[in-house]
């Protein structure tokens, strides 16, 4: 998901085209780009502030991305099958534990004694296959909606950016 004036969306395939206005309007702010769509073909790297949410159905919990986290680092959340920490973001702080092939994530690191997003260290491929799909849609939409013929090759670009379609 990516950040919008202090609010979040999340970029799938199922995004509104307000939604999706909204969120390649504030991509092309972030970048600073010159315009929401053929500005971004001009920069020289993307970034999209925000970055991945966790939610805990059973526990009721969810996890918001930090400060400075970005969607260009999903694929980094692949590291904690090694027990290893991803970049979370900072302000606050996401706090994170591993405890019986289990990664156990709070919304801050000051604060870890009420419930905690648990994900199962097994489940962490299959949640980044659906992370990998939610954007492969949000490229299709891309392709589809971005005006002056620019879909394909603004959709190859934040394929290329954020390495969408390449392999696990």
């Amino acid at each position: 998901m990516i950040e919008v004036t202090g609010s979040h969306i999340e970029l799938s395939g199922e995004m509104s085209r307000a939604a999706f206005d909204a969120a390649l309007a504030a991509i092309g702010e972030y970048n600073r780009a010159s315009q929401p769509y053929a500005g971004l073909l001009e920069q020289e790297c993307l970034i999209m502030a925000g970055g991945l949410r966790v939610r805990d159905t059973a526990a009721g919990v969810q996890v918001e991305p930090g400060c400075c986290a970005g969607l260009e680092e999903w694929r980094g959340w692949s590291c904690l099958v090694d027990g290893e920490q991803p970049w979370l973001g900072h302000s606050p702080d996401p706090g994170l534990e591993f405890r019986d092939g289990v990664a156990r994530l709070w919304q801050d690191v000051e604060h870890t004694d009420g419930p905690a997003c648990e994900i199962p260290l097994a489940d962490v491929p299959a949640h980044l296959e659906g992370v990998q799909r939610d954007l492969a849609g949000f490229l299709g939409l891309v392709r589809q909606w971005a005006p002056d013929g620019l879909g394909d090759r603004l959709a190859a670009r934040f394929d290329a950016e954020f390495r969408i379609s390449a392999p696990l």
